[in-house]
């Protein structure tokens, strides 16, 4: 007679999936989140992702996150970033599943503060302010990039902190990793880089007046991006000093080379807006994460930045501040490569794909 071994029963893949609905379908955000959820144990990851830019993308991501529920029968649902259109509409397709929502920046806050769109004490105040806090409420777990973006969720919408996940932005460590610039570019003179969107947060025209008040220095600004493709305008600030050159959008997979050639790069944000306040800017992870000297604008938060260490550290919205930071690192060329590299450091200890995965898996078991 022969026992009988009983059968050990192996654990069932946890399936997820990721839903997005945005302009820019490889956001740097959505792109670190995807890249994480696929490194958590025992996943399995499916997408509901547009890839067109119009209105077509509202159809495309619907029809696929329909395909996903009747074909895979997802656990867990993860909305990226901009979700607030279609929320409602997942959150019917997803019924009787987890649906977590990435909420990096509220929109309500956005049109009150930031764009004075619309009117404290409106209609619309307190429309958008129900809609978003609709959302956060039906969500089962939001998720979000600071601790100081935690508190603001938290105490503004009445979102119990314990619901609300943080996580940082991260970035695609599969283009921006440490890399050398071209010999080229010289050391005569100081090159500085800043890219963006130029919303208020960014704080775009501090750095022009910094740059005016250093033209007779060597150093060089490069300022790159606008509201869009093929768009550099700088506003109301529209005249340049001669020591600053401006570009338009620069395509996403172009970025890494124009920052391998920079000597310093503007991380921001430097505009001392509420939001602003509350963020640690994408592109300051794109540069940590390639070992360059970054200048940082200071939050309310200890996420591990050292001034003169692993970046420069600047109060927000002083020109003052940012002008001290540049010309320190003028005079200590040779201290920036060893800033960069304890900046990648910090990457790698705080805010990489694998440090995501982790603080994101505790919240996706089953």
């Amino acid at each position: 007679m022969f026992a009988r071994i009983p059968k050990v029963k192996t654990p069932q893949p946890r399936k997820l999936c990721y839903i997005l609905c945005y302009r820019e379908p490889n956001y740097v955000r959505s792109m670190s989140l995807m890249a994480a959820l696929r490194r958590m144990r025992g996943a399995v990851v499916l997408e509901a992702v547009n890839t067109s830019a119009g209105w077509i993308r509202y159809v495309e991501t619907i029809v696929r996150l329909i395909r996903c529920r009747l074909t895979e029968k997802p656990d867990t649902y993860v909305l990226g970033f901009r979700g607030y259109e279609i929320f409602w509409v997942a959150r019917l397709l997803t019924a009787g599943r987890a649906l977590v929502f990435d909420h990096m920046m509220s929109p309500y806050d956005s049109l009150l503060n930031e764009r004075k769109a619309i009117r404290r004490g409106g209609i619309l105040d307190a429309l958008v302010y129900r809609y978003e806090r609709g959302i956060l409420r039906s969500s089962d777990l939001v998720l979000t990039d600071t601790v100081t973006h935690q508190r603001f969720i938290s105490k503004r919408f009445g979102i119990p902190s314990g619901k609300i996940a943080v996580v940082p932005v991260g970035t695609d460590e599969s283009l921006f990793y440490p890399r050398h610039g071209p010999e080229a570019q010289g050391k005569e003179r100081l090159h500085v880089l800043f890219y963006g969107s130029f919303q208020p947060l960014h704080g775009v025209p501090v750095i022009l007046e910094v740059a005016r008040r250093l033209r007779n220095k060597p150093v060089h600004f490069t300022i790159a991006g606008g509201k869009g493709p093929g768009k550099g305008d700088l506003g109301t600030h529209d005249e340049s000093p001669a020591n600053v050159t401006r570009l338009g959008w620069v395509p996403y997979r172009e970025l890494p080379a124009m920052i391998a050639r920079a000597d310093l790069c503007l991380g921001g944000p430097f505009g001392d807006t509420g939001q602003a306040q509350r963020v640690i800017t994408g592109k300051t992870f794109q540069f940590l994460a390639m070992g360059k000297p970054v200048v940082v604008g200071r939050i309310d938060e200890d996420a591990g930045f050292e001034d003169r260490h692993n970046c420069l550290l600047v109060t927000q919205g002083s020109v003052e501040a940012l002008e001290e930071a540049v010309l320190w690192c003028l005079a200590n060329r040779d201290r920036l490569e060893e800033i960069g590299r304890n900046g990648r450091l910090l990457y790698e200890r705080c805010f990489s794909t694998a440090c995501i995965a982790a603080k994101l898996e505790p919240h996706l078991q089953p």
